[in-house]
Order: C-alpha cells, then sequence, then structure tokens
C-alpha cells in the first residue's frame, strides 16, 4: 500500500466546523475555526516569574513576544527535563517584544542561565470535550483521476468504525502532567486511548446502500473527490472525561498510509478501510 505526506490539522469542535466536518469534500463553504495550534516560539526567558510581569529576549532567529497572542497559554520548555513544555500562566498583556503581563502571578520558574524557550499556545480542550482533527487527501504521485485518502483502518487497533480506539503508532494523546499539577512532568508519560470516528458524508454515485454490502459507490465525478477527511476524537477514558489542571500531549505523522481512490468508489471498500459510510444515504446524513 503506498505512503503519503499529508497535512494535519486540529479544530475544537462547533457548529461551523461540524458543517464542514460532514461535507463531502471537507471543504464546506467557510473556513475552520478555533484551531487547536502547535506551540509558538516567544523568545528566551529572562526575568519576573515571581510575578505576573515576564521579561524575555528575542531568539536569534527573531522570535520575540509580538509572535504570541493574548489569552494564550505561557510555557517554558524546560531543558533540565528533557524539553517538557512547563504552564506559567495564561497572557493577559503582550506589552512589548521583550514583556507580557500574566493574569496571574507565574506558576513555575525557568531557567535564565541558560535561558530557557518561551512559547505560547491556546488551552486544547475542555475535559469533557471531544475534538476535530482534519487530514488532508493528495493527487501527488497518484494516477491520473485519482486521490490518495487515509487508510484508516491503520488507524484503528480494531475494525470497529466507531468505537476502535487509536494506533499509537500513528496518532497519540498521552497525559504528559501529574493529574491536578499542569506544571509537573510524569513519569512515565500516561498513553490515553481515544476513538476514531470519520466525519465526511459522501456524494453518491448510485446503488442502495444496504449497510455495509451493498453496491452503493460514492464520487460519481472526478470533482467530488474529498480535499480533507474529517475525524472526530473521543478520548476513552472514564465517562470520556480527561483530567482537569493536567497537561496532555496530541502527536500525529504526517506519512501514512492510504488508499488510491477515484469516481464511483464502492462504500463497502470504503467501510473495510476503516470509514464509517453507515451514516450516508444519497448525499445527505
Amino acid at each position: 500500500m503506498p505512503s503519503y505526506n499529508s497535512e494535519v490539522k486540529y479544530y475544537r469542535i462547533n457548529a461551523n466546523n461540524t458543517a464542514i466536518a460532514t461535507d463531502n469534500n471537507g471543504t464546506g463553504t467557510s473556513s475552520p475555526t478555533e484551531e487547536i495550534t502547535a506551540p509558538v516560539l516567544g523568545g528566551t526567558y529572562v526575568s519576573g516569574a515571581s510575578g505576573a510581569v515576564i521579561t524575555g529576549a528575542a531568539t536569534i532567529s527573531g522570535q520575540d513576544f509580538n509572535d504570541l497572542a493574548e489569552n494564550q497559554y505561557l510555557y517554558f520548555i524546560d531543558s533540565s527535563n528533557n524539553g517538557a513544555y512547563v504552564l506559567m500562566g495564561q497572557i493577559q498583556t503582550i506589552d512589548s517584544a521583550t514583556q507580557v503581563t500574566l493574569y496571574d502571578n507565574s506558576l513555575a520558574t525557568p531557567s535564565s542561565s541558560p535561558a530557557d524557550s518561551l512559547v505560547g499556545s491556546y488551552f486544547l480542550i475542555t475535559n469533557t470535550e471531544s475534538l476535530y482533527m482534519r487530514v488532508a487527501c493528495s493527487t501527488i504521485g497518484a494516477a491520473p483521476n485519482y486521490t490518495f485518502i487515509p487508510d484508516f483502518s491503520k488507524w484503528r487497533t480494531s475494525s470497529d468504525v466507531v468505537n476502535g480506539v487509536n494506533n499509537t503508532s500513528i496518532t497519540k494523546l498521552e497525559r504528559v502532567s501529574n493529574v491536578g499539577i499542569p506544571v509537573s512532568s510524569a513519569s512515565p508519560v500516561e498513553n490515553i486511548p481515544f476513538t476514531i470516528q470519520t466525519m465526511n458524508v459522501f456524494s453518491s454515485g448510485g446503488g442502495p446502500l444496504s449497510g455495509v454490502g451493498g453496491s452503493a459507490t460514492f464520487w460519481p465525478n472526478i470533482g467530488l473527490l474529498p480535499e480533507y477527511i474529517w475525524i472526530r476524537i473521543t478520548p476513552s477514558v472514564t465517562n470520556n472525561i480527561l483530567s482537569s489542571k493536567t497537561m496532555y500531549r496530541f502527536t500525529t505523522v504526517e506519512t501514512f498510509e492510504g488508499l488510491e481512490v477515484t469516481i464511483n468508489t464502492l462504500a463497502s471498500y470504503l467501510s473495510n478501510k476503516g470509514y464509517n459510510i453507515a451514516q450516508t444515504s444519497g448525499s445527505t446524513q
């Protein structure tokens, strides 16, 4: 099975993003919102961790506090602890390129010699929240009139397209701090299983769906081949609740096995490859 490189992004679940996620192409009619982004480098620590005003210095490549944003969370990368991310607090104001003010006094003190890097990131999810992952499709290396989409049968540890949990060699969620102590480092980190459910509602190419074994096909013309596949991720922990005030880390590889698909692809084939097509009837959900 061929592999392909893909862009993977994460988003909070809201009405706008759900409309896009359940679109055939995964593009919808608007842009997705509330992206969960990777931390942004904002320079290095100088002083101020005893209070709310933090001073820093720009890096050689020019990153400074102007690259951060108000209401992001400020972390330092602990060079003495294998590069662990340690929470300092939430940014109230960006005062200058070398100064930010937190809402409260800093929760932790980074090193100024050698200087630890400072990064900003928005809060990931609340402790009861699922999230969306958007995976880009690709025509690079595919045959004419074909596109690569993810083979989700490799992303789970079972064939259950709704309740199957993740294969950690592809994507994983880990608890990286002690429960209730975000400024600590868990040793060892804890793997948090999660379910993976595809969201796209593909355009019908004809034939009865009849469960997952009928003759139904999808994508009657080339223009309907998907650009993005959206999946809903739900942590498989007690009552689907993550611990509050606790640091988690989400990682996904961006090169993985893909399926070459074209017009009139069988629904049964997609189901066997991990797609939740049972909700699809015609082109609506």
